[in-house]
């Protein structure tokens, strides 16, 4: 059988540039409006669209709260753990109290990691298999705290537990077919599961697919790229369907 369309869940975590009122940051507005231009992942949340899948959008800016982070990330190092403190290049973000913090976590992100389990319960349900996408894209120039400044195309991110090689590679030989430059795990590494299912349950494979923003800024670029992503990803799903069927 084939994978089905609503097996596949689109996670789609930075594509929101909504700052709500009460959320309060250091910069002044051209600064602010700067910087969420650089940490947006623009309209990934219509360049990645697949019929019949899922869709797990965060609705607000990442720069508010962070729903690809641990609780407690490595990457507090630099200021940019769940919630930043820093911006992208390492200047004061916000000044915040840990109560507060633990406020926007409880508002933000704890509610849209509740709804992205509750899909992946409900896929698994009804499928015994779920197939999560993370979705997002990535300037054609590193920022500033960017350790990888290589610059592919296209950025596959793994886990893993959670990513099968046969899902990885099929994915990598669909964007190369198209003409796509592909890079795995550089510049970004990793790809999301609900804590629930992490590195406990197999029947849940992720795959992190990152675009690179050059591609897609005009609107022909756009929908050339779109197209090219809904059939990479499906060409992708249905053989790793195909060959876990034979096994």
């Amino acid at each position: 059988m084939n994978w089905p369309a609503d097996g596949i869940i689109l996670h789609i975590p930075h594509a929101s540039t909504v700052l709500p009122s009460e959320v309060e940051f250091l910069l002044g507005q051209e600064a602010l409006a700067y910087e969420v231009d650089a940490m947006t992942d623009h309209h990934t949340d219509r360049l990645f669209d697949l019929p019949g899948a899922h869709r797990c959008v965060f609705p607000v800016s990442r720069l508010v709260v962070d729903p690809e982070r641990f609780i407690d990330d490595p990457m507090e190092s630099v200021g940019m753990g769940v919630v930043y403190m820093r911006t992208a290049e390492g200047e004061a973000l916000r000044d915040i109290s840990d109560m507060d913090r633990s406020a926007l976590i409880d508002t933000y992100y704890h509610p849209h990691h509740k709804k992205l389990t509750r899909i992946v319960d409900s896929c698994l349900e009804q499928h015994d298999q779920c197939l999560i996408i993370d979705c997002h894209s990535f300037p054609a120039q590193p920022l500033p705290y960017e350790s990888d400044r290589n610059r592919p195309d296209i950025c596959i991110g793994t886990d893993t537990y959670h990513t099968s090689t046969e899902l990885k590679d099929y994915l990598s030989a669909a964007f190369k077919a198209l003409g796509y430059d592909v890079a795995i795990d550089s510049p970004f590494s990793g790809t999301i599961v609900p804590l629930k299912h992490y590195h406990k349950d197999q029947r849940v494979e992720s795959v992190m697919i990152e675009v690179n923003r050059s591609l897609y800024a005009s609107p022909r670029g756009f929908k050339h790229v779109q197209s090219d992503l809904s059939h990479a990803i499906s060409q992708a799903a249905y053989l790793r369907q195909a060959l876990a069927d034979l096994k």
